[in-house]
């Protein structure tokens, strides 16, 4: 196994702080429903994000009770608006959650760690600039006075004093580093990155910020979500391809994880990392979005593939194909109960495919364990299908079985490389759009 120590960067070090409990005074500062005319213009799935186990298995060695971090945070919004706000979250956190500061600024491409300090506006919780966020909540800011161009660089900058009780993280979408000290208002920070990468995984780490809106009345959100094959930078292409086109009405949201499954949580050593099920995130990661109208779905592999693992088959609960169509059959109808519309992309082939876990290959492809996956795409394909639509992905495969994915579209079998995502993303019809 590569050498975690090497792998996971110094920002973790502080993240490993973050586990203990705490008690702070909350206020009653929750999340309303969107407003008519705020959309989504970026986010990112909250998944309960814990070191403990690493801690235990000695791979990360740091003192308790770090405190006074700002987490400065760049995201690209997907679509313009007149102003903007954003959404923090404590959804699995041990305690309340104090945010003393928080500030938002336009920044640069190659400079991620730098702002424009003449666009920087502070942000405020019903005219406070600190907000108390109790466990399990959200809380969603003031309007910033600051209108965004879509695919441009928003930074967000976030102090906290004490950090003992926050357990929510997003893992995709946004470049992070962490400073000790108050840097909120900095033109610029000398932080360290907060990524991990190792043999389970790279992860861009997002400390409690979840969400971004932009006002912009007559336009929508479409949601992307699933698993790893979405848990990169279709997103942002997808979002491309419609600015390109000419449709700068939609916002597209990242709401993939990495190693999600659709009946049941995440499974074995990172399972919290991995997220809960489908089933049950659906309704706030997908259908409670701001302005969504559309989703996109791609998930079930892991469901195929993780009860086959060494590492996870006594964790991992083994499924069937017609229980699997009836948890997609469910997440449609919710879907189409609140006048969204879902698209399902196929499940793509994963011959080739190993995770190196512990040291070994820790699963093989095989015909009987594969034939799930091709039922279902199966079905996808068929008018039993309630979808509004498919994205068909099997020409991306090297065969008729449609088993194995061609080499230049894949990194190990199973993700896509850049050149596979954008052939994804150019797959996907305008018209789903239009």
């Amino acid at each position: 196994m590569k050498n975690i120590k090497k792998k996971i960067m110094a920002a973790v070090l502080g993240l490993c702080l973050l586990i203990t409990g705490m008690c702070i005074t909350p206020v009653s500062q929750v999340r309303a429903a969107s407003d008519d005319g705020w959309v989504g213009a970026w986010s990112t799935s909250p998944v309960e994000f814990n070191l403990k186990k690493m801690l235990e298995m000695d791979w990360i060695k740091c003192d308790a009770g770090l405190r006074n971090l700002t987490f400065r945070t760049r995201i690209q919004p997907t679509i313009s608006g007149e102003d903007v706000r954003i959404t923090l979250s404590n959804e699995f956190g041990t305690g309340p959650l104090t945010v003393d500061t928080i500030s938002i600024a336009k920044g640069y491409e190659r400079l991620p760690q730098a702002i424009k300090t003449w666009t920087r506006k502070n942000v405020t919780f019903n005219g406070k600039s600190s907000v108390t966020i109790p466990a399990g909540e959200t809380v969603t800011s003031d309007p910033a006075g600051m209108s965004v161009d879509a695919l441009e660089y928003l930074t967000v900058s976030v102090f906290m004093k004490k950090t003992e009780t926050m357990k929510t993280y997003g893992l995709i979408g946004g470049d992070t580093y962490i400073m000790s000290g108050n840097f909120a208002k900095s033109a610029t920070t000398i932080g360290v990155p907060m990524k991990m990468e190792a043999d389970f995984g790279e992860y861009s780490v997002i400390p409690a910020l979840t969400g971004v809106e932009v006002y912009a009345p007559g336009a929508s959100s479409a949601v992307v979500i699933g698993d790893s094959t979405l848990a990169n930078d279709i997103p942002i292409l997808l979002a491309e391809k419609l600015q390109n086109a000419g449709i700068t009405d939609v916002g597209i949201l990242q709401q993939a994880i990495k190693g999600n499954r659709l009946l049941d949580d995440g499974a074995g050593f990172l399972g919290m990392a991995y997220g809960e099920a489908m089933v049950d995130r659906f309704e706030r990661d997908a259908l409670n979005q701001p302005g969504v109208e559309k989703i996109f779905l791609k998930v079930g592999v892991n469901d195929v593939v993780h009860p086959n693992c060494e590492s996870l088959k006594d964790d991992a609960r083994a499924v069937t194909a017609e229980e699997m169509i009836a948890g997609y059959e469910q997440l449609i109808d919710r879907a189409h109960e609140k006048g969204i519309e879902v698209y399902l992309f196929t499940r793509t082939a994963w011959k080739g495919y190993t995770r190196n876990v512990l040291g070994s290959d820790d699963v093989q492809w095989s015909q009987e364990i594969d034939q799930m996956r091709q039922d279902i795409n199966t079905w996808i394909r068929s008018d039993a299908n309630p979808a509004d639509g498919y994205i068909d992905l099997d020409f991306m495969c090297t065969d008729e079985t449609a088993a194995e994915l061609k080499k230049e579209y894949t990194t190990d079998g199973a993700h896509f490389t850049e050149l596979g995502q954008q052939t994804a993303v150019d797959a996907i019809p305008l018209e789903y759009f239009q």
